[in-house]
């Protein structure tokens, strides 16, 4: 099937929305899905994640920068700018285009840092970084399905890899990394999908950074004048938390800030704008970093989505015809608490945001506008907190409902497109504030259902997407009768979406859960003397049908004692 396939290989299980099953499918089943050998014992990174699914034939491999170079060594706080040009014996079309990097992190004392690698202002990678142990040196591989970006890689570009990192006798891990561009040419078996053919960034950087959004603060912002021949539109939108707002979710109303350390309440969105009006929004993603709460619960398992995060797509088209006018627009993401008594102090978002574009090859103008006016309710969460004594308990609650309806006047005739968003949100923490006890007990229940409709003169398809990600974090520091002290957190993720289409569409299900769990013990001095009961288990499921061919991944990761443990296939997959 040909589809405008989203930035991430695990994007296009996200949200539906941005697929259009009007297009015949591929000439051969699609390739298969595989994971990385992961040995018993690896200490250092393991992950249940599939690698990006490729066909049996030979890819043009574009080499970014390597790893003993100054572009791949990462030991200051600066951008490392590197050169591409598309490959000369792979010109396009291309079937598929795969985003591959190589970390590592020598043993010793580090901090996660964010990565990203851009290019020509565009992110193309973004995620984070495992920590090192004292004797243990971190290397792992990750994979990013980049087609989406093809438009991007049909001429040289400027590109920035990006790792700040602190390197001096206290922080001595250095990071180093390589990347490169699989192309892989487009066969009569595998031909190419249809992609944007214009792709933009929301980001001020011409080579490429990700954007700092202050909550509750100024948005990230640009102001384009786009062709005018735009079919259809969507904006793939990463909002990584950072510093005050790193355990967002961890956050309390602002009275109680004294006891959560964050306030604004724990709940958190990205909304999306054009012109000033309300055009989609995001949920946060409660992704937790390898030094997050405890850096032995990552070790080395990490959380979900923790090394590559994937995009949320939303669906512009309906402003697709207000978009092709040829006067300026402003598209906009923020990121907002709801709660009119936030003091920010700290928090904020490092964010990217990717517009692709669809145009009319046929036709140089395409006309068209909203039918109807836009339906937003608008962020407005409730929050209810109290306590008792040393125990606090606190709740916040938040519905989105959000409806668009435009058309556009192609060179194949009208086309009408409806798209709704609808977020329900809940975060129930019971917060207990003593002298000898500190804890939290956290349950947050995030979810998104999109529905996309479009009808014209070639077809109608309906493309209804899920996404689910809640959370459920206990975290307790107590004081022992004699003196000495631990830190115990069980922390679980459960990432789950489906796309739904219509019957000549793909349905896909995904998956992915991690729970670990682990005890940090202190002497009566306060100093660090071990860990112990350490355990996690991460699993990945997908699956689709596909008529004749249906494919099935299934892989589960299980770690005890900061070591893996077994590593088991295809348990929820049919023979």
């Amino acid at each position: 099937m040909s589809s405008p396939l989203p930035t991430s290989h695990r994007a296009v299980f996200l949200l539906a929305a941005a697929v259009l099953p009007l297009i015949a499918a591929a000439a051969a089943p699609p390739p298969p899905i595989i994971g990385p050998v992961i040995n018993i014992g690896e200490q250092g990174v393991a992950t249940a994640e599939p690698l990006v699914p490729v066909p049996p034939t030979t890819p043009c491999v574009v080499q970014l920068y390597t790893a003993d170079s100054a572009t791949g060594t990462f030991d200051d706080y600066s951008a490392h700018p590197f050169s591409y040009s598309p490959p000369a014996a792979c010109t396009g079309p291309w079937y598929k285009v795969v985003f591959k990097a190589d970390f590592n992190v020598t043993a010793g004392t580090q901090y996660d840092r964010t990565a990203s690698v851009w290019l020509g202002g565009v992110n193309v990678y973004f995620g984070t970084t495992q920590e090192p142990g004292g004797s243990v040196s971190p290397s792992w591989h990750v994979e990013r399905d980049v087609t989406g970006l093809a438009a991007l890689f049909k001429t040289a570009q400027s590109g920035n890899a990006i790792v700040y990192n602190v390197y001096n006798s206290t922080y001595n891990g250095s990071i180093t990394g390589s990347a490169e561009l699989d192309f892989y040419p487009a066969t009569p078996d595998y031909p190419a999908p249809k992609v944007a053919d214009t792709v933009l960034s929301l980001g001020s950087d011409p080579v490429g950074n990700y954007s700092t959004i202050n909550t509750d603060g100024t948005p990230l912002s640009k102001t384009f004048t786009l062709p005018t021949n735009v079919e259809r539109a969507f904006l793939d939108v990463i909002a990584q938390p950072q510093s005050g707002d790193e355990f967002w979710y961890t956050c309390g109303p602002e009275q109680y800030v004294s006891v959560t350390g964050c306030g604004g309440t724990g709940f958190r969105e990205a909304e999306i704008t054009i012109d000033g009006g309300p055009a989609g929004f995001v949920p946060i993603s409660p992704w937790i970093f390898t030094g997050g709460i405890d850096p032995y619960l990552w070790r080395p398992v990490t959380g979900v989505q923790t090394l590559d995060f994937d995009p949320f797509t939303v669906d512009l088209t309906p402003f697709a015809g207000m978009l092709d006018d040829g006067n300026p627009h402003t598209i906009a993401v923020s990121v907002v608490t709801g709660d009119p008594a936030f003091q920010n102090n700290g928090q904020y978002f490092s964010t990217s945001a990717t517009l692709r574009l669809f145009q009319d090859a046929r036709s140089s103008v395409v006309t068209g506008g909203l039918i109807g006016p836009v339906q937003d309710s608008g962020v407005h969460p409730v929050s209810k907190a109290g306590n008792k004594g040393s125990v606090y308990d606190m709740n916040v609650a938040s519905g989105h409902d959000f409806a668009a309806r435009g058309y556009v006047d192609t060179s194949h005739g009208r086309v009408a497109t409806a798209v709704s968003e609808k977020g329900n949100f809940n975060n129930h923490d019971v917060a207990i504030d003593s002298s000898t006890k500190y804890a939290q007990n956290i349950t947050v229940q995030s979810g998104v259902v999109t529905t996309t409709t479009r009808n014209g003169r070639l077809g109608s398809s309906r493309v209804a997407g899920q996404w689910y990600f809640p959370l459920k974090l206990s975290y307790t520091y107590a004081l022992n009768p004699d003196g000495s002290s631990y830190q115990l957190t069980t922390v679980d993720q459960n990432l789950q979406t489906r796309n739904l289409p219509n019957a000549i569409g793909v349905p896909q299900y995904l998956g992915y859960q991690d729970s670990a769990t682990d005890t940090l013990q202190f002497d009566a001095s306060g100093n660090f003397t071990g860990n112990t009961g350490q355990s996690a288990q991460q699993s990945y499921l997908y699956k689709d049908s596909q008529r004749s061919t249906s494919r099935c991944y299934n892989r589960t990761v299980q770690a005890a004692g900061n070591a893996v443990t077994a590593v088991i296939d295809g348990a929820h997959c049919p023979s």
